[in-house]
């Protein structure tokens, strides 16, 4: 009976959360590694909605449509607009790279590290075993001839869950690739002399609840930088107007009037600059050193 009663508390919790299924549809940042090419031209397209239906086990996509190599040592963060990616039952997020499972019966491997943060800001990253990978993307085939890709069971891809850490709710995750530590060590029992770096096919998170975003804003576009300092003609501004700049989660770090330069008091973290009063433009600024 108290098994039955425990049950039933479960499932009642579960009805109530609303939880969602879904998949990344925003990239914070993206620093592109060495030698990375491949899928660049239908970035982020590529790397939004489900894995390509064409993977197997045994044959990898080879469809720059449904791929992005991050190159050796690329990074990328991304994330669920207008949601975060809570710790439900069992693995909450997933990642589908383009691993593939050879003639001989091993696994052609290129790994990624994986962090989470709340806010853009604070990190936690996944522990994972320099001898055998695991803990890392990268390392599990997809199936997509799965019926249902947030299945564990038959969707193959790599299963991260948040509880693992002790994390209960998460903005943004971001994958670093290791494929150029890999290469660097031919005694590796993954190494391989092609290895290029991490493909990012998809990223789906289980149990995603909406939330406002803040500061909101009606405009909104992206821009990645690799310098502290923007000129204003690149964010379509009338100078001298006045700025403020904010963390996403809204909290005011800077202001100002912007004048022919825009510098960051923040590298490496994504920001929200509001220009003109009221806002007449606003921007995701991602500074890149």
């Amino acid at each position: 009976m108290l098994v039955l009663w425990c049950l039933l508390i479960a499932i009642s919790y579960c009805s109530a959360q609303h939880w969602e299924r879904g998949w990344v549809d925003t990239v914070l940042a993206f620093r592109p590694g060495t030698g990375q090419s491949f899928g660049r031209e239908f970035f982020p397209d590529n790397i939004f909605g489900p894995p390509d239906t064409a993977a197997r086990p045994d044959r990898p996509s080879a469809d720059p449509r449904q791929l992005l190599s991050l190159g050796m040592d690329g990074e990328i963060i991304v994330g669920f607009r207008g949601k975060v990616l809570v710790n439900g039952p069992g693995p909450d997020l997933v990642i589908f790279e383009n691993a593939f499972r050879t003639p001989t019966g091993t696994v052609f491997s290129e790994p990624g590290i994986v962090s989470v943060s709340p806010d853009g800001i604070r990190w936690h990253t996944f522990p994972w075993d320099s001898l055998t990978l695991r803990g890392c993307a990268g390392m599990t085939p997809t199936n997509g001839a799965a019926a249902d890709f947030f299945d564990p069971e038959q969707s193959g891809g790599d299963w991260f869950d948040l509880g693992w850490l002790g994390v209960d709710t998460i903005r943004y995750i971001r994958i670093t690739d290791l494929t150029w530590w890999l290469a660097q060590h031919p005694e590796h029992p993954l190494w391989n002399p092609i290895l290029s770096g991490f493909d990012l096919d998809a990223v789906g998170g289980r149990y995603l609840l909406a939330t406002e975003s803040t500061p909101r804003t009606s405009q909104r576009q992206q821009l990645l930088l690799s310098e502290p300092c923007v000129p204003s003609s690149l964010l379509g501004a009338h100078v001298p107007a006045p700025y403020q700049i904010f963390t996403l989660e809204g909290r005011l770090i800077a202001e100002g009037t912007l004048e022919e330069w825009l510098c960051l008091p923040v590298h490496r973290v994504p920001l929200v600059v509001r220009i003109g009063q009221p806002a007449e433009r606003t921007w995701w600024l991602v500074v890149w050193m």
